[in-house]
């Protein structure tokens, strides 16, 4: 297979944006002069190059069939339920993007191969005889999402989606050219060159990134120490979500309200308020209504069950479906009443994902990922995600990263058991150049 040798050149001009969304990335917030300054020392610093991609340029009209789209859409779902149901074992309030991580994995499925491959399509609920095409439809699912309305009406407000991908790889790393054609070509990701010998700066890097992609809303995705000496590569994945309700709320309709918790102790919240025609439905198991989203597809599901709420989430995984299909082809006239709520989750995702059945990836031992660097000389050392959400009067603002990061196996390529029992020579050395500084024996210690 060939390989590709990535050496390092000029330094990037700070943009953050960096040419790997999918579509335009949303517009950030403008920073002072002086942290702009500090930013371009950073980059500088820590290496940066501009994209190294493959040799397949990105396929902007794959040509994938509706129905395959729709199976992809369910693995991810399936892959969604199962995570949820791994993350929900707290008794916390939640948000992440199931969309984030399954597509930030699928890229290390690019690079898989034997028994590591195969965990990982059986965590993320898809079909290894599929093969390739997976990442066919991931891209084909993406320009889907994230294309605008041909028409858009001039007092609405567009839904914004966006979804971008990149790769931080060290400088001077070998890295396969089939790996590198297939994310070119269905992720619009390319390499970006970082030095990992000062893993602080390489860090801060990449967070400025992912703060650009995320309208600042995820802004220390990776944690000071996540990175060290021995990281050889950093798969990110980055979405932003904003989009406005098609019947919003008045405030002046806001009302404090009591919230019953699962412990039977209580809250007050601000309650927002509204009466709406549309999707909704009420029975003995739950109470369900779908807000949709102005000029766009996209819509909200809020569902309450009515019985124990954790039976009720350990079965979601067999009624969501039959949920989404009833919730379809109902109709009602609703008085909603709807807590304003923001809430931000951060976690690593490594034992949730092995016990998902993705065991042999985290192990230095057995990981096999010689589709990126031609050997089994990587694995994942962690994985961590991201999300944030504010539901508000006027609609949803959410954003989510998922990076994960791998580093050297750093195997012995033998195995010897030494005892120095006999009597021996040591010297003293400068191992650079070779030259001796001490040298003695040992005869009787």
């Amino acid at each position: 297979m060939k390989k590709s040798r990535i050496l390092i050149a000029a330094i990037l001009v700070l943009s953050l944006v960096l040419g790997a969304c999918t579509t335009a990335a949303p517009s950030t917030v403008n920073e002072p002069e002086q942290e702009d300054t500090d930013n371009a020392e950073i980059i500088k610093s820590a290496g940066t190059d501009e994209d190294m991609k493959g040799v397949e340029a990105y396929i902007v009209n794959p040509p994938v069939e509706k129905t395959k789209l729709d199976e992809h859409a369910a693995d991810m779902n399936e892959f969604a339920v199962a995570l949820y149901r791994q993350l929900a074992a707290s008794d916390e309030s939640l948000i992440f993007s199931p969309y984030s991580i399954f597509q930030a994995f699928l890229m290390t499925y690019a690079g898989a191969n034997a028994e590591t491959k195969a965990e990982i399509a059986k965590a993320l609920a898809i079909d290894p005889q599929d093969g390739d095409k997976v990442h066919e439809w991931m891209n084909a699912l993406n320009i889907r999402l994230t294309a605008r309305p041909e028409f858009v009406r001039q007092d609405a407000q567009p839904l914004e989606f966006n979804v971008a991908n990149a790769l931080w790889a060290q400088k001077e790393g070998q890295f396969e050219q089939a790996f590198l054609d297939r994310l070119s070509a269905n992720y619009d990701a390319g390499l970006k060159l970082v030095d990992f010998s000062k893993p602080e700066d390489a860090r801060q890097l990449i967070n400025l990134w992912v703060a650009a992609q995320t309208n600042e809303k995820i802004k220390e995705l990776i944690p000071a120490g996540m990175l060290n000496e021995m990281t050889r590569l950093v798969i990110t994945n980055a979405v932003y979500f904003k989009g406005a309700w098609s019947h919003q709320f008045d405030p002046q309709m806001n009302t404090q309200e009591p919230f019953y918790k699962l412990d039977g102790s209580q809250t007050t919240v601000e309650m927002m308020n509204t009466h709406l025609n549309g999707a909704a439905l009420v029975n003995d198991q739950y109470q369900a209504v779908r807000l949709p989203y102005e000029q766009s597809s996209f819509s909200m599901l809020a569902i309450m069950p009515t019985g124990d709420f954790k039976t009720f989430e350990n079965e979601l995984g067999s009624k969501l479906n039959d949920i989404l299909k009833a919730i379809d082809a109902s109709s009602a006239s609703v008085q909603l009443g709807m807590p304003k709520f923001k809430t931000e989750s951060n976690f690593s995702l490594a034992d949730q994902l092995k016990a998902l059945g993705m065991e042999q990836a985290f192990d230095p031992n057995f990981a096999d990922f010689s589709g990126i660097t031609g050997a089994k000389d990587v694995f994942i050392s962690d994985a961590i995600h991201q999300a944030y959400i504010d539901v508000n009067e006027q609609g949803t603002e959410a954003a989510a990263a998922t990076a994960i990061a791998m580093e050297m196996t750093s195997m012995p390529g033998e195995s010897y058991e030494i005892k120095l029992d006999h009597p021996f020579i040591y010297v003293i050395y400068d191992q650079e150049t070779g030259t001796i500084v001490f040298m003695g024996r040992v005869l009787a210690p």
